[in-house]
C-alpha cells in the first residue's frame, strides 16, 4: 500500500509541475480598448531613449512591471517584435540598475544572478532574461550546446525559439567592452543589428602574423558563445559574413582577446 501511496504522491507532483510549465495565452482582446495603451516596443524604446536622455526612467520601470503577460504575448507577434523589445528591455535594465546603484556591479556574479527587476509580472536576473528569454533558452554555462532543462512558464511562453547570435554584439552588460546600447525597433531591427555586428568586429577584430602564421585575434564573446553561432553556420561563416575574414582566410588561427570588465554606463550607439 504504501508503494502505491508513493507512486500517487509522485504522480500527482509530476501533475502539479506540468500545469505549471504551460504558456501564456495571447490575449483576444488585443490590442486592448482604452487610449492608456502603449505597445511593448514602443515602451522599450521610451525606456532607453529616457535613460539616454538622463530622464527619470520610473515611470517606464513600473508600466514594464505591470504589462500583461498576456497582451505581451499577443504584442510580440513575430520574431523582430520579440528581438527589439527583449535586447532594449534587457540593456534598459542593466543601464537602469547601475545607474542607480553603481556598487551592485562591485560583485558581477551576484549582480547576473540576482533577480532585481520584473517584467509582465515575473521578476528577472540579468542572467535569466539573457539565457532564458534571448538565447531562447540555453543554459547559462553551456557554451550554446545545452538547453535549459526545466523552463518556467514565463521563459516557455516568451523565449527565443532558436536565437540570434548576433544578439551577443547588442547585449550590453554594464562594463567597458561591452557593445554600445542601441535602440532597436522591429521595423528596421535586422539591418541594425548587422551594422552593429559589423562595426563591433570591425573594432575588436584584427589578423596579425607571428612566426610565419596569420593569428585573428577577436572578442571572447565568440568561445563563451560557440554554439550559438551555428545558427550562421558556425564562428567562421560569422566572421566571413560581417567581413572579418574571406573564404581564404577559413585556414587562420584564432586567439581570443580578453574582456575589459570595468563598469562603464551610458555607452550609446552613435547616430
Amino acid at each position: 500500500m504504501q508503494r502505491y501511496i508513493h507512486y500517487a504522491a509522485t504522480l500527482c507532483t509530476l501533475l502539479i509541475l506540468l500545469s505549471s510549465c504551460g504558456r501564456y495565452q495571447a490575449s483576444e482582446n488585443y490590442p486592448p480598448a482604452g487610449d492608456e495603451f502603449v505597445a511593448a516596443n514602443d515602451l522599450s524604446q521610451r525606456f532607453l531613449q529616457t535613460l539616454k536622455d538622463g530622464g527619470d526612467a520610473s515611470s517606464v520601470v513600473t508600466q514594464l512591471e505591470t504589462y500583461d503577460p498576456n497582451v505581451l504575448a499577443a504584442d510580440l507577434s513575430n520574431r523582430e517584435q520579440q528581438l527589439a523589445f527583449w535586447v532594449n528591455t534587457y540593456n534598459g535594465m542593466v543601464q537602469y540598475l547601475l545607474t542607480e546603484d553603481p556598487a551592485l556591479f562591485d560583485d558581477r556574479g551576484a549582480f547576473f544572478s540576482t533577480p532585481r527587476f520584473t517584467v509582465a509580472g515575473h521578476l528577472f536576473s540579468p542572467n535569466e532574461m539573457e539565457h532564458g528569454i534571448i538565447r531562447g533558452g540555453e543554459n547559462r554555462l553551456g557554451l550554446g550546446f545545452l538547453p535549459q532543462f526545466f523552463p518556467n512558464k514565463f521563459e516557455r511562453t516568451f523565449k527565443i525559439k532558436g536565437g540570434d547570435s548576433r544578439v551577443h554584439f547588442a547585449l550590453n552588460c554594464g562594463a567597458a567592452d561591452c557593445p554600445p546600447v542601441e535602440i532597436y525597433r522591429p521595423e528596421t531591427y535586422n539591418e541594425q543589428i548587422d551594422n552593429r555586428v559589423t562595426k563591433y568586429l570591425a573594432k575588436h577584430s584584427e589578423i596579425k602574423t607571428e612566426g610565419g602564421d596569420r593569428v585573428l585575434y577577436t572578442s571572447p564573446l565568440f568561445s563563451w558563445f560557440r554554439g550559438d553561432f551555428r545558427d550562421q553556420g558556425g564562428i567562421d561563416e560569422f566572421l566571413i559574413n560581417y567581413g572579418v575574414l574571406t573564404e581564404s582566410d577559413k585556414d587562420v588561427s584564432r586567439q581570443y582577446t580578453d574582456y575589459d570588465w570595468t563598469l562603464k554606463t551610458g555607452i550609446w550607439a552613435e547616430e
